[in-house]
């Protein structure tokens, strides 16, 4: 660790000389780039070439070709652009329609011929190859987001990106109401990166979620990457970055209007086959036949945006105003309302000739009545989530200053304040019942949760050569800082519990139909996280090969808050108020990591790029590892017997035991609670040696310009994940020592218990499990450390994308992907196989595969495993007699996967733990976590769309229909076996709608 901080403090010091001297990294977070050469008919590099770039916004951009007859504008927004070549003695070259992309460097090369007196017009499609940057995703530009029949979510847009999975269908919008869960190439999502205008808006409090929601028509273009070697990429993750539009020289508007009703919704179209059938578990009780399934009652999204000048030339305003509304029926009939509103608004100026500044602003609310309807959530214990506070979502100002050709810089502060609130529908006065069938009744918990950041940052890039090789340095810093505080308060004084009967006697005889009454105290974890990060970089040219060489140095760090919390509101003398001191999180990430990327073009004319590159990232820091030894979470419960004396199903306060009525049991509590002073207790512990997580990536890459416009890529990777978090268990020898946290459990600390299970398929499957032996007791306290475990990913992909020319456009991918567990024997110190791999994969076993849960068991999604080792994607428009008067736009969507995990578990009692519900451990019976698969999913969607153009004024219609196969597949199940309900069928794809859509433009 000493080695690691003087390292990490030695490339502190040399970034911050960096700094000092010129600048910090430049981070293509919201621009492209425009690359090109000047050379003559005879393939001579032509030096002193004045070549002016002019585009919707700012004045002209002039440069003149260097010695080796480059040139460059590597701060452009996306769209396009004009360019013309001047040299004394040679004919002008005029190339009028360049598109520039975000993240992604267009390259030219123009030829100058000195035998032609006239302007020669290139009229060619700018080119899509990229060979200054190796990555792997995907880029929709704004054209794919306008034509293409989609929910109009990011979430949804996802899906079309090689190797992204994620744990819903969106049928129509009926999803766009909540976030998705999702993975992504040997990424799980809790490390992906969400990025507005520049702006990492990542919520730290649930990591690899987003703060808002957006206005589909704000944006102008999407970039989603998945690996690659660029350094100002901090996680392995998926990173999603999204540049809104802005103001022109000319005033540009456009209006839309979408809608999707019942009335136009098709009839269930389900094989009762596939319910569930009886059981011994389920006491021969098949599931019974639904008249609907997951439903839309209707679906509104309409909005205006308007940009335009204030001073052509100078200052321009952009703004937009965007609403969804989606209403929803679960397969129960439980009723899911959202209503999504943003507003946006950017001022662009140009200062100087060589200054310009951007200040933008997001504003996005969330009104949701009824979040996580489900079988399990019936409508009082759903939540109605409102936004938490009235500040903006986030706002940014930015300058960015042109030194010379060869120097740009960066420099932005930005404020993000994430945060909502859910509160229960059932309401605060009543406490909320766990029955014996799983479901929640009367209520749930409230939680609230606000979540600012504040993030400064300076990004630059120096142009040098070195004899015939260029080099493009990015070189810069940032800084964040996230404060995160939750609360979560069950309502009335606890929870019933009303599923545990027997006391635990020595003969059953002598037990009595109590209930049990689960005691709450608050959670309320609160903690300060920082962000420090330094990045360097060099692309370096030479002929046919590229290489990008970078390092980059982070560092996170948690503090923990002082809090108080207050008392049981009905038992105040056995769960008083508690205060937690605070302090330092116990550890801290510090991370040097390498990126190295070759590119080599084949033959003269560079149509076919070979690219490899090695890649090593570090996880970020969240609050769920930075709160790990809060005693604050998850709240204080102590569990009592109540007596249901009048029988109405609710436990009164003067029903509830003091003493627990049975021979040879105790009164149970979970780990933060200290029986001696009845306040807080921490019962885990962390290595203060702790290390980020790393992924090692090699990424290997053939891309093929079939023309410049329609690009066909191969990518092939290889994903270690090493250091992965761990928690092993804390015992004690002997009775619990509430002055210690116990010592780490060894194998010889169990015993095992072998169960059988009867499943689906009238399989009897055993398993074993372990126990704690005699003698050794436990608080449920962890330890966290950097295990052995390690993760292996393969995965391959075949894309391609040809944007829209001669009247038609493509974009699609098959991908394949293998991902699984290397455990060696000294991380089975106890081998019980968990559902899902347990917390932090503690319960995976070698060569299991790795699965991402979406609610691991809880919420409306708790039985949906996202995994799949094959999927495809296809989006396609082609424009059918555009010069005719009844010409018209089909425009065709495809999805498909393999069909979602379903690794069936049961409830076992593992004993000694004083943990009431950490008794009941969930086991898997499956004899493999994928072993039983829903169907495989192939959904598409269609729109037609004609088009009105009166002199400026644009009209389009459209008509859309989603899933138009009306397939209603299986999305979840209740995988848990040894019950009533187990098996039955819990979620199915929404059935086939029509959407119509009317969109006004104007510029």
């Amino acid at each position: 660790m000493k080695s690691t901080n003087f390292w990490g403090r030695a490339l502190a010091v040399a970034a911050v000389l960096l700094l000092v001297a010129g600048g910090s990294a430049f981070a293509q977070l919201q621009t492209g780039a425009l690359f090109g050469t000047a050379i003559d008919d005879q393939g001579n590099v032509l030096p002193g070439v004045t070549v002016t770039l002019t585009g919707a916004a700012g004045p002209p951009q002039v440069q003149v070709t260097d010695a080796q007859g480059r040139f460059r504008y590597p701060t452009l927004g996306p769209g396009s652009y004009s360019v013309k070549a001047e040299l004394e003695g040679f004919s002008p070259v005029d190339y009028p329609n360049i598109s520039i992309n975000i993240g992604r460097n267009t390259e030219i090369e123009i030829t100058m011929n000195s035998a032609v007196k006239e302007v020669i017009t290139v009229t060619t499609e700018s080119p899509l190859l990229d060979q200054r940057r190796i990555s792997a995703g995907a880029t929709i530009e704004q054209t794919e987001l306008e034509k293409i029949p989609t929910s109009r979510d990011p979430w949804a847009i996802m899906q079309s990106t090689p190797g992204v999975l994620t744990d819903r269908i969106n049928v129509g919008g009926n999803e766009s109401g909540q976030q998705s869960q999702y993975v992504g190439p040997g990424s799980s999502g809790d490390q992906a990166v969400w990025s507005v205008d520049g702006v990492t808006i990542t919520d730290m409090g649930a990591l690899g979620s987003s703060p808002a929601y957006y206005d589909f028509d704000s944006f102008e273009e999407i970039q989603i990457t998945t690996g690659g070697s660029d350094t100002t990429v901090a996680t392995g993750g998926i990173v999603l970055n999204m540049v809104t539009k802005r103001g022109t020289n000319e005033w540009r508007g456009s209006g839309r209007y979408y809608v999707a009703d019942n009335d136009w919704q098709s009839d269930l179209d389900f094989d009762e086959n596939d319910l569930a059938q009886a059981g011994p578990w389920s006491n021969d009780t098949p599931q019974e036949a639904f008249n609907q399934g997951n439903r839309i009652v209707k679906v509104e999204d309409y909005g205006v945006e308007l940009g335009g000048p204030v001073v052509k030339d100078r200052f321009w305003v952009w703004g937009s105003f965007g609403k969804q509304e989606v209403g929803l029926l679960t397969i129960d009939d439980v009723s899911d309302f959202t209503e999504l509103e943003t507003m946006n608004v950017k001022l662009n100026a140009q200062l100087s000739q060589s200054n310009s500044a951007t200040a933008s602003g997001l504003q996005s609310d969330k009104i949701k009545i009824g979040r996580n309807a489900s079988p399990t959530r019936p409508q009082p214990t759903t939540w109605n989530q409102s936004k938490f506070g009235d500040d903006p979502t986030t706002w940014k100002v930015e300058d960015t200053h042109i030194f010379s050709p060869s120097f740009y810089l960066t420099g932005m502060y930005s404020v993000v304040n994430g945060g909502f609130q859910l509160v229960p529908q059932g309401g605060m006065d009543i406490n909320a019942t766990w029955d014996e069938d799983f479901v929640w009744q009367n209520s749930f918990l409230l939680y609230q949760t606000p979540r600012p950041q504040e993030q400064f940052k300076a990004d630059a890039s120096t142009f040098v050569n070195t004899g015939s090789v260029a080099h493009e340095l990015k070189y810069g810093a940032g800084y964040r800082e996230a404060d995160v505080s939750s609360l979560s308060r069950w309502p009335g004084f606890g929870i019933q519990l009303n599923f545990y009967q027997s006391l635990g006697n020595e003969d059953p005889a002598d037990d009595v139909p109590y209930n049990v009454i689960e005691l709450t105290r608050d959670a309320l974890p609160s903690s300060h996280l920082e962000y420090t990060n330094f990045y360097l970089q060099d692309t370096l040219s030479a002929g046919n090969l590229t290489a990008n060489i970078g390092l980059r140095y982070d560092r996170q760090e948690p503090t923990l808050d002082r809090v108080t919390v207050r008392a049981n509101p009905a038992f105040p003398d056995l769960l008083p108020e508690a205060t937690f001191e605070g302090g330092s999180g116990g550890f801290s990430w510090e991370s040097i990591t390498p990126r190295l990327g070759l590119t080599y073009a084949l033959g003269q004319e560079r149509k076919t790029l070979l690219r490899a590159s090695y890649s090593q990232f570090a996880d970020q820091l969240g609050t769920g590892i930075g709160t790990w030894i809060s005693p604050l979470y998850p709240g204080t419960y102590l569990y009592l017997y109540y007596d249901d004396q009048n029988g109405d199903g609710i436990a009164q306060q003067g029903e509830v035991l003091a003493n627990t009525p049975c021979n040879a049991c105790s009164v149970p509590y979970n780990g933060t609670y200290n029986p001696l002073t009845r306040g807080l207790l921490v019962s885990n512990g962390v290595d203060p040696d702790l290390k980020p997580p790393m992924t090692h990536e090699l990424l290997f890459g053939i891309d093929h310009a079939v023309r410049p416009e329609f690009l066909i890529e191969f990518k092939a990777s290889y994903r270690l994940l090493t250091d992965l978090l761990e928690q092993e268990r804390l015992v004690f020898d002997g009775d619990i020592d509430y002055n210690s946290i116990g010592r780490l459990h060894r194998a010889d600390d169990y015993v095992p218990v072998t169960t059988t299970t009867t499943l689906p398929d009238g399989r009897v499957q055993e398993s074993t499990y372990y126990v704690l032996r005699d003698g050794v007791t436990t608080r449920n306290g962890f330890w966290l450390e950097n295990g052995d475990r390690e993760q292996n990913f393969f995965g391959a992909s075949l894309g391609f994308n040809k944007r829209l020319a001669n009247r038609w456009m493509l974009r699609g991918n098959v991908s394949w992907q293998d991902w699984e567990w290397d455990v060696p024997n000294s991380e089975r110190e106890d081998p019980t196989r968990l559902l899902g791999g347990g917390p932090l994969g503690s319960g995976s076993q070698d060569g299991d595969p790795v699965l991402q849960g979406s609610g691991s068991g809880s919420g409306a999604k708790g039985g949906v495993y996202i995994n799949s080792n094959w999927s495809y994607s296809l989006t396609g428009m082609y424009q059918i007699a555009p010069e005719r008067p009844w010409g018209f736009n089909a425009a065709l969507s495809a999805y498909g996967r393999e069909g979602y995990p379903n690794p069936y578990f049961r409830r076992v009692d593992r004993g000694s733990i004083s943990d009431f519900l950490a008794r009941n451990t969930s086991i898997l019976v499956a004899p493999d976590q994928d072993s039983y698969r829903l169907d495989d999913i192939h959904m598409m969607d269609a729109r037609l769309e004609k088009e009105f153009t009166v002199s400026d004024l644009g009209l389009t219609l459209t008509a859309d229909v989603f899933n138009v196969l009306n397939q209603s597949y299986v999305i979840q199940r209740a995988h848990r076996l040894n019950r009533a309900n187990g098996d039955f069928v819990r979620e199915i794809t929404s059935p086939r709608i029509f959407r119509l859509g009317l969109r006004i433009s104007f510029r």
